[in-house]
């Protein structure tokens, strides 16, 4: 009589698990159960990749499974963002988003872009933020952000700003400065990658860049530039003397940050486990001072707000890219 009621019941549980009804944790071991695979859509050794591994690291500790970084980086992250969007959506395959990816590419690449970036994805969490920061060659004659703009104001044309590729986040960067500092008319000079980018300040042949405040750092504090403004909403821990432009009198705003999405579809316990154990895991001591190394400021939101971050950001940086011109190749 047992073992009936039992096969019953298991063939009742059988059925739910296969029309769906059953919630995932409910279809078998509880999530997560085998490896997660985080994707990073940009070349090794950048913010993105530095800060996935050392989540990957201190999460697979946390959950006791592997999570393995994978490099998918073309495109200006647009592909390794792609892959994941077109991805089983169990919450095992992650990818390591940012403004680039999902604020600057739906009106940066328009219809060539392969996925939507709210109705593709789904949300985990803002990770972190990091501030970009616009320097100056020590030789121009320029302080502050104010006295900056007034000099560029007074003489039209002569500075030249480098970037690391028309319509990087770099290049949108500089092109908000310019505009909101009153219309200034310097030059772009477009180079493949951040490294040439601050290499051509560094050497004198342009006269500013923007960078975040990690890679700004060292030349801060060696005299080889001088930092105008943070272009952030807040100051940087890192570059705690540094005023933002907003301070300064020049209103505007182009922050960066990481988030951690997945394909949408994700069951919501899974998301809620996912946001949970990786919460948990930047807020360790430890991961908390290895990102701030590198300039991060931990935010660890809950899903929500990584969906207003988007709603807002995608309208502001799709100004920039309409406003500066710039096209995808």
């Amino acid at each position: 009589m047992v073992d009936t009621s039992r096969r019953k019941a298991l063939g009742f549980m059988a059925a739910l698990a296969v029309s769906g009804v059953l919630p995932a944790g409910a279809q078998g071991a509880p999530f997560p159960s085998r490896p997660i695979r985080l994707i990073v859509p940009h070349a090794p050794g950048g913010n993105s990749d530095t800060f996935g591994r050392i989540l990957a690291l201190k999460l697979g500790e946390r959950i006791n499974q592997q999570v393995v970084v994978e490099n998918r980086p073309g495109a200006g992250g647009t592909l390794g963002s792609a892959l994941v969007a077109k991805s089983a959506p169990d919450g095992y395959t992650l990818v390591v988003a940012d403004n680039g990816t999902h604020a600057i590419a739906p009106t940066l690449y328009g219809t060539k872009l392969s996925y939507d970036v709210f109705k593709d994805f789904t949300p985990v969490m803002l990770a972190a933020t990091f501030p970009t920061v616009i320097v100056i060659h020590p030789s121009v004659p320029a302080s502050n952000a104010k006295e900056f703009a007034a000099l560029a104001m007074s003489q039209p044309g002569k500075f030249t700003y480098s970037s690391a590729g028309t319509g990087n986040g770099s290049h949108l960067v500089l092109e908000m400065f310019r505009t909101a500092a009153g219309g200034l008319d310097m030059v772009h000079v477009p180079y493949k990658g951040g490294a040439p980018a601050v290499q051509a300040l560094l050497a004198g042949e342009v006269q500013l860049t923007a960078v975040s405040g990690n890679t700004a750092l060292p030349h801060i504090q060696a005299g080889k530039v001088r930092a105008i403004g943070v272009a952030s909403t807040e100051r940087s821990p890192a570059l705690p003397d540094v005023p933002t432009f907003i301070e300064s009198g020049i209103l505007f705003e182009g922050g960066s940050w990481l988030a951690i999405m997945g394909p949408a579809g994700i069951p919501d316990d899974v998301t809620a486990k996912l946001n949970q154990e990786i919460a948990a895991t930047l807020r360790q001591p430890e991961t908390l001072e290895r990102l701030a190394k590198i300039g991060l400021v931990v935010v660890a939101s809950p899903p929500s707000g990584l969906t207003d971050v988007l709603q807002r950001d995608v309208p502001k940086w799709g100004k920039a890219v309409k406003d500066s011109g710039a096209v995808s190749d």
